[in-house]
């Protein structure tokens, strides 16, 4: 890649949902992949079956590659591999008192190398905690305001200023946590653009109507440092009357000042 040319990619962060209604879903999802193919993929609620799709239907893609079993079980990064070049990766964790079935919910990170630039991008994926764990309804507690105070504290650590740096995932919020991450210093890629956020979940027809669930903005995609939002959107996305997951993915492209 050329010094002088612009650095421009797409960016995306999807819930795979798991594996309810598998494989009914598995057609919509290697559609939704083959068409959008971003250049940076964050995943969360990745089984080893969809991974396996992911490296099927992404061939010119790379990924994270580590025994602890969140890359696996939770979360995952891809990139496009002729924009970057792997430089290091890890976890952080960023729950306390969480049950054992959240225990593999983390930061999830990766450095990238920009191809033929002396240039590099912090990605980082996290899945908070739902708002319908029994602590929250009995207590009144909000971990998610914990996980984002958190997640700055890791960003502040592991990313210099002026490195470009994205922290994108499923934040299931859509209030004081975002709050407290917008203080901190990260800007949303909607508001970036004057944007009105738009629901992302749940994503239909894959979840029917009559479950009673509101239309929620979920996920979330941050940025800091010398990057610039160009344009960003939810995706509402379907094949044969079926939704890739019950969450809609956001997808953004950044250039990179």
């Amino acid at each position: 890649m050329s010094e002088h040319l612009p650095i421009r990619f797409v960016a995306t962060t999807f819930n795979l949902w798991k594996d309810r209604r598998w494989p009914e879903r598995e057609e919509s999802m290697r559609a939704y992949v083959r068409t959008a193919r971003p250049d940076i993929l964050c995943l969360q609620e990745i089984r080893p079956f969809t991974r396996a799709l992911l490296d099927e239907e992404l061939p010119g893609h790379s990924r994270v590659d580590d025994p602890f079993y969140g890359w696996t079980g939770e979360s995952n990064i891809y990139w496009n591999a002729e924009l970057f070049e792997y430089v290091e990766h890890g976890t952080e964790r960023i729950k306390i008192d969480e049950p054992e079935i959240l225990s593999k919910r983390h930061l999830f990170w990766v450095r990238l190398r920009v191809t033929g630039r002396d240039r590099t991008l912090f990605v980082g994926t996290a899945h908070y905690a739902p708002p319908g764990m029994e602590r929250e309804r009995v207590e009144g507690l909000n971990p998610r305001l914990h996980e984002a105070r958190e997640t700055l504290a890791h960003l502040d650590r592991l990313v210099p200023k002026d490195e470009p740096c994205l922290f994108m995932g499923d934040l299931n919020e859509s209030a004081n946590a975002i709050k407290i991450l917008r203080a901190g210093g990260l800007t949303d890629s909607f508001k970036a653009l004057g944007l009105v956020p738009r629901p992302t979940h749940p994503s239909y027809p894959t979840v029917a109507t009559e479950t009673g669930v509101s239309p929620h903005r979920l996920d979330w995609q941050f940025h800091r440092g010398p990057l610039r939002v160009m344009n960003t959107s939810v995706a509402d996305f379907f094949y044969s009357d079926m939704a890739p997951s019950d969450h809609k993915p956001v997808v953004t492209t950044y250039a990179m000042e």
